[in-house]
C-alpha cells in the first residue's frame, strides 16, 4: 500500500491516476495511521511551499516524516521539501537529505522543460531509463548536485535531477507529466 500525502494544494489526483494505470494499491491521506501502515510514501509536488510546511505541522506531520523508515518518494517541491532548506525562502525543511535547494539565479518565473537526464549514479529508481528518456521539468527552485545525486540535468546550470539517499528519493521532475519514462521511474518505485 501507498500512501500519498495531502497536505495542501497538490498534485495528489495526477499521480494517483498514474499509479492506477500501474494498478498500484494507494490512497490520499493525511491520517498519521495512513502513512504509518504504507509500505511506501509520496510526498507530491505542491503550489506553495511555506504553506505546504505550515500545514505538515498542523496535521502533526512533520516531525513523523523526518523519522518514519518507509521509503519515500519526493515529486517535485516534494523533494525541495525533503531538504535542510530552501535558501530563498528562509524555509526549514525536513532534513532527509542534507543539502539547501536555492532559486534559478537567471530566471525568477516558473519555467517548463522537456529535458533528458544523466544518469550518475546507479539507482534502482531509474533502472530502464535512457538518454532518449525527457522529463517534464517545471518550476524554478533547484537543489545543486551534491553526493546524493544519482542524475543531473542542465536547466541554466546543471541541477539534481534525482536524489537518493538509504531509502529516501527525490525526482525534480514530473512523473506524472513524463510519458512512458515517467511512469517506468512510478513503477521502478513501485516494485522496489
Amino acid at each position: 500500500m501507498i500512501t500519498i500525502i495531502d497536505y495542501g494544494k497538490t498534485n495528489s489526483n495526477e499521480i494517483a491516476e498514474s499509479l492506477k494505470k500501474l494498478s498500484a494499491e494507494f490512497v490520499i491521506s493525511n491520517k498519521e495511521t495512513d502513512i504509518l501502515k504504507a509500505d511506501k510514501l509520496i510526498l507530491p509536488d505542491c503550489e506553495d511551499i511555506s504553506s505546504s510546511i505550515k500545514k505538515l505541522h498542523l496535521l502533526n506531520l512533520f516531525s513523523l516524516l523526518r523519522i518514519i523508515k518507509t521509503p519515500i518518494l519526493g515529486i517535485g517541491t516534494g523533494m525541495h521539501l525533503m531538504t535542510n532548506s530552501i535558501k530563498d525562502i528562509n524555509a526549514a525543511c525536513l532534513g532527509c537529505f542534507p543539502v539547501e535547494c536555492t532559486t534559478e539565479d537567471t530566471q525568477q518565473d516558473i519555467v517548463v522543460r522537456e529535458l533528458s537526464i544523466n544518469i550518475i549514479k546507479e539507482t534502482k529508481l531509474l533502472k530502464n531509463i535512457g538518454e532518449e528518456d525527457k522529463f517534464h521539468f517545471t518550476g524554478n527552485c533547484f537543489t545543486p548536485h551534491s553526493e546524493f545525486t544519482t542524475s543531473i540535468t542542465k536547466i541554466t546550470k546543471e541541477v539534481s535531477a534525482t536524489l537518493e539517499k538509504d531509502y529516501m528519493f527525490g525526482v525534480q521532475f514530473y512523473p506524472e507529466k513524463s510519458g512512458e519514462a515517467g511512469m517506468k521511474v512510478l513503477r521502478n518505485f513501485v516494485e522496489m
